[in-house]
């Protein structure tokens, strides 16, 4: 039985709490649309089940004297149909409530949950189980009660476990280098710190095939098709400046580990259009060298002991935690001027063949103060999310515009015009 009361913050999740404010929540939602409209009740019984296995996600945060830290709590979530704008403030420090909320609208399931607790891949474990038990009920005679989900035999320690502390090591790391400024997009944004959100779906397939006449992985051609979209709007003085693009990277892929909470780190994708060309070709031929840098085993392991070692030194962890409150902000201040946008790439997603029929597609949508862009696929539909605080969707569009110009069928489903904000068309 899981029965630990409290937890210190894994070295990804320090961050967040002093960093959080009303214009950047630091909440993400995970969706699951299905073909048939959502039905609360079951939904509550699916969330209440899942919860046995996910007994972390009932923690909040408190404040300690040297970190924040979480502990164990009794507050029972309620299922709720969509109430608030995607991406409202979960975390309060002056209030003692859970980091996650389950709600729906129509025939979508929506989990939004707040960074410090868990990362993209962790909250999608928790959303699959939650649909899992909810189409286990709502087709019972239908779906054979005996399969299981993929990758779902961990325990309830390892699920919570620290996979950050598990993989440290001592070993003297190399300094993280500090990276230029990068060009930043401006423009008015929209009131009340709301997000524009915009999808674009498309045939994986036929994205798949794109991409590998280019010689590229799907996440090496769009993240350089975003880099180009953003020097679309830009003006020729501002080309000294490096479009640069932050790409979070899973590292349960080169660690094992079943954790559900953050284990993540990030690369750092750039271009200057001023002295490195200013064709796609020559933003994916640039794109692609950054991720074979980045991302071997080597350079992988040597990021994760750099992050995890400034948490570790003595000076750092005898220092109370109202002083490292500001030099938190600060450092998270500073990182928001080494990158122009955000790419997260959660890949292929899948559940048991006998549920596959009644799930219609995966998305993510994270609060952001610049534009982020989260790739998710299932079965052959691939959903690109756009979300993003600012009115102009010039961004957007031309994203959209350029993988239809390569003959690709886009389905464009957006909440901008209710907004305010002017729709995407790809004509």
């Amino acid at each position: 039985m899981y029965s630990a009361k409290w937890h210190r913050l894994d070295n990804a999740a320090k961050i967040f709490p002093p960093s959080t404010t009303k214009d950047d929540t630091k909440v993400f939602r995970f969706c699951c649309e299905l073909h048939e409209d959502v039905d609360a009740e079951t939904l509550q019984r699916a969330l209440n089940t899942s919860l046995e296995q996910f007994p972390f996600y009932r923690f909040i945060i408190r404040r300690g004297f040297f970190w924040y830290y979480f502990e164990k709590s009794d507050i029972q979530p309620q299922v709720r149909e969509e109430y608030k704008p995607p991406c409202a403030p979960l975390y309060d420090v002056n209030r003692a409530n859970l980091l996650f909320e389950l709600n729906f609208y129509r025939k979508r399931i929506n989990l939004e949950l707040y960074h410090a607790l868990s990362d993209g891949m962790g909250a999608l474990q928790f959303l699959k189980t939650i649909v899992y038990y909810y189409l286990l009920e709502k087709y019972r005679g239908i779906i054979d009660n005996n399969i299981r989900l993929e990758d779902n035999n961990a325990s309830n320690e390892q699920r919570s476990g620290d996979a950050f502390d598990k993989y440290y090591s001592k070993e003297k790391s190399v300094k993280i280098p500090k990276l230029p400024h990068a060009y930043r997009i401006k423009g008015e944004r929209l009131p009340e710190s709301r997000l524009g959100i915009i999808e674009g779906h498309i045939s994986a397939a036929a994205l798949l095939q794109k991409t590998h006449e280019y010689h590229a992985t799907m996440g090496e051609f769009l993240s350089a098709l975003l880099i180009c979209s953003i020097h679309d709007g830009m003006k020729v003085r501002d080309e000294n400046r490096p479009v640069s693009l932050t790409i979070p990277v899973d590292l349960r892929r080169y660690f094992a580990t079943p954790t559900a909470r953050n284990f993540f780190s990030v690369i750092n994708v750039s271009h200057n259009f001023a002295v490195q060309g200013k064709n796609f070709e020559d933003v994916l031929a640039q794109v692609r060298l950054s991720f074979k840098a980045q991302l071997g085993p080597e350079k992988i392991y040597e990021r994760l002991n750099q992050l995890s070692s400034l948490e570790h030194a003595l000076p750092i962890k005898v220092v109370p935690l109202a002083v490292k409150v500001p030099v938190l902000k600060n450092a998270a201040w500073k990182a928001e001027k080494e990158d122009s946008a955000a790419f997260s790439n959660i890949g292929k997603i899948t559940m048991p063949a006998e549920m596959t029929p009644h799930i219609r597609s995966f998305c993510m949508t994270t609060c952001t103060k610049r534009h982020q862009v989260c790739i998710t696929s299932f079965e052959d539909n691939l959903v690109i999310s756009f979300s993003s605080p600012f009115i102009s969707s010039d961004v957007q569009r031309a994203f959209f515009r350029t993988l239809s110009s390569f003959g690709l069928d886009i389905e464009i489903v957006s909440n901008t015009e209710e907004l305010g904000a002017p729709h995407v068309v790809l004509s």
